[in-house]
C-alpha cells in the first residue's frame, strides 16, 4: 500500500519503548551507518483507542548471523529469520514488526521497496498471529546525533501513522515529536533555562503529565508543574469539591461553594493551571484510574503522577507502568498524633517504571483494604451484618468485615508533598535529575527528616517482571479493575 494512501488516511499512533530497547535498537540500525541500512523485527503490544493507538515495543527479536543479507547496502530478510519470527507469533499474545534505517541523510519516508516490504510482512504473519496487527517503523540519525522516526500500521484494516515516540529510562523521559510545539515565549521560562539547560524548557512544553488525584496532593503538584512549562495536562477525578477541601487544595476559593452542586475537583484544578498558563492543553476526566476511558488517555502521556489515597491506585499505575510502559510516580502521607500532640507527619514517594517492582512486589498494597475500595456501599452493609452476627455467636468478626480507617491529611504537609514529587517529575521529564531511590519516606517531624529509601528488586516471576510492554494484550493478567457500580467516566467540555 502506497505511502500516500496510508498518509491519507491514517489515524495518530505513538510508539512507546524502554531506554534499554532503544539503546539495543540503535546499536543494530545504525550499525552500518552512514551509508547502509539495517533492520530487526520487534515484538509489542498495542492498546487502541477510538481517536488512536499506542504500541508498546517490548523487545526486539534481533538477527543472528545470516538472517540478514550483509551483501547488499539495503535490508534482505533471509527466510530463516521469517520463520523464527512466525514461530515467535504462534506461541504469543503480542505481535511482530519491522524496524530498519535509511541510510544518513535520507529522510525517513517509505520507499517503493518498503511498501513491498510491508504488504508482504502484513500477509505473512497474519497467517500466524490471533490478530491481524502489523507496524513498521523507519528512523535515520544524521551527523549531529539527531534522530528521526516515522511508521505506519495496520490494525485489522484500520491504518495507522507514527506521530511520535516516547522514551522511558531510569534517568530521562523523551519524547520525540514530528511536529513539536515551539517556546514562544523564552522569557518566561528563562529562570529555568538558565539552571537546567537550553533544551529543559522545550521538553516540558512538549510533555503530557497525568495527574491522577486533584486533592491535597495532585493540586499542589499540578501548580508546581504548570508554573515549570509543561505544556499538556490530562487531570483525572470524580469527585466534587467538599467545604473541608478548601484547606489543602489549591485552586479552590469560597466562591466555589456559593452554589450546589459545588464544582468537580478537575474543573478547579483546570481553572488554576489555564491561569497560570492560559497556552496549556487541559483534559479534565471525571473519572478514576482503573476505568477504560481514562486509560486510553493515560497511555498517550509522558508521566503519572498517582496522588490518590487508595490501594487500589497503586495497584494500577504500577501496572500501567510495566505493561503499557507509562512511568508513574505515586506519592502518600500519614499524619499521626493524639490528644492535640502531632508525632509524625510522613511522607512516601514510589517510583514505578518499566523494570522496577510494583507495589505488590514492593508489599504496598493491603488487599482488604483494596477491595473494600472497589465494594459497592450494600455489599459493605451485608458484610457488617454478617460480621455483627459472627460476633454475637460468639466468633471472630475478621473474616467477614474489618474497618480500614481513613488517613487524616492537613494542607501544609500535602502540598509539602506534592511539590515534591512534581520536582521530581520535573526532574526526569527533562533528563536533569532524578529521585536518589526507588522507594523513599521521610518524617519532618523526626530527626533527620527519618529518610528511608532504597532499590529494591521484583519477585521472581511477578506479572511487573513478565508483561513488561504487553500492553491490552496482557488484559487476562489484570491485577484490578472498575466495578460495575461505578459511574461511567466523561470529559468535560468548556
Amino acid at each position: 500500500m502506497a505511502y500516500k494512501t496510508v498518509k491519507d488516511n491514517a489515524r495518530p499512533a505513538i510508539v512507546r519503548m524502554t531506554g534499554t530497547v532503544r539503546t539495543q535498537m540503535e546499536s543494530l540500525l545504525f550499525s552500518r551507518y552512514p551509508t547502509k541500512e539495517w533492520a530487526t523485527f520487534i515484538v509489542f503490544g498495542v492498546h487502541e483507542s477510538a481517536q488512536e493507538c499506542v504500541i508498546t515495543i517490548a523487545d526486539v527479536l534481533a538477527p543472528r548471523p545470516g538472517d540478514l543479507n550483509p551483501d547488499i547496502p539495503i535490508v534482505e530478510f533471509h527466510e530463516q529469520y521469517r520463520v523464527r519470527a512466525a514461530m515467535f507469533l504462534r506461541t504469543s499474545d503480542i505481535f511482530i514488526g519491522v524496524i530498519h534505517s535509511h541510510p544518513q541523510g535520507v529522510p525517513v519516508l517509505p520507499s517503493s521497496l518498503d511498501d513491498d516490504m510491508d504488504d508482504y510482512y502484513r500477509d505473512y504473519f497474519s497467517g500466524f498471529s490471533k490478530a491481524r496487527i502489523y507496524f513498521s517503523l523507519i528512523v535515520s540519525m544524521d551527523r549531529n546525533g539527531n534522530f528521526s522516526l516515522s511508521g505506519r500500521g495496520w490494525i485489522e484494516g484500520r491504518i495507522y501513522a507514527v506521530q511520535e515516540l516516547i522514551t522511558v529510562s531510569p534517568s530521562q523521559i523523551k519524547r520525540d515529536s514530528k511536529v513539536p510545539k515551539r517556546i514562544n515565549d523564552p522569557e518566561y521560562r528563562e529562570r529555568l533555562r538558565r539552571l537546567y539547560g537550553e533544551p529543559a524548557a522545550t521538553r516540558l512544553l512538549n510533555s503530557t503529565v497525568v495527574i491522577a488525584g486533584c486533592s491535597g496532593t495532585g493540586a499542589p503538584a499540578a501548580n508546581v508543574l504548570a508554573r515549570a512549562g509543561v505544556g499538556r495536562f490530562i487531570l483525572v477525578d470524580p469527585e466534587r469539591l467538599e467545604k473541608s477541601n478548601l484547606e489543602r487544595v489549591h485552586g479552590s476559593y469560597a466562591k466555589h461553594f456559593v452554589e450546589e452542586p459545588y464544582p468537580f475537583k478537575v474543573e478547579t484544578l483546570r481553572e488554576l493551571i489555564l491561569r497560570i498558563n492560559p497556552a496549556a492543553e487541559v483534559i479534565a476526566i471525571v473519572g478514576n484510574i482503573v476505568q477504560p476511558l481514562v486509560r486510553d488517555h493515560i497511555v498517550t502521556a509522558d508521566l503519572l503522577l498517582c496522588c490518590t489515597d487508595t490501594n487500589y491506585s497503586r495497584v494500577a499505575a504500577a501496572e500501567l507502568a510495566f505493561r503499557y510502559l507509562v512511568p508513574s510516580l505515586d506519592v502518600g502521607v500519614l499524619l499521626e498524633g493524639q490528644e492535640g500532640a502531632v508525632n509524625h507527619e510522613v511522607g512516601q514517594i514510589t517510583v514505578y517504571a518499566p523494570g522496577l517492582p510494583c507495589a505488590y512486589c514492593l508489599d504496598l498494597v493491603d488487599p482488604w483494604a483494596a477491595a473494600v475500595e472497589l465494594m459497592p456501599e450494600e455489599e459493605k452493609k451485608r458484610r457488617r451484618e454478617e460480621a455483627w452476627a459472627a460476633v454475637e455467636r460468639g466468633e471472630v468478626a475478621a473474616p467477614y468485615w474489618r474497618d480500614v480507617p481513613g488517613l487524616p491529611t492537613v494542607g501544609h504537609f500535602t502540598s509539602l508533598a506534592g511539590a515534591m514529587v512534581a520536582s521530581y517529575g520535573i526532574g526526569w521529564l527533562t533528563g536533569t535529575f532524578s529521585p536518589p531511590r526507588n522507594f523513599i519516606q521521610f518524617d519532618i517531624l523526626s530527626q533527620n527528616f527519618g529518610f528511608v529509601g532504597f532499590d529494591a528488586r521484583s519477585k521472581p516471576g511477578c506479572y511487573c517482571e513478565t508483561l513488561i510492554g504487553h500492553s491490552a494484550q496482557a488484559a487476562a493478567y489484570t491485577l484490578v479493575a472498575a466495578p460495575e457500580h461505578w459511574p461511567e467516566p466523561r470529559i468535560l467540555n468548556f
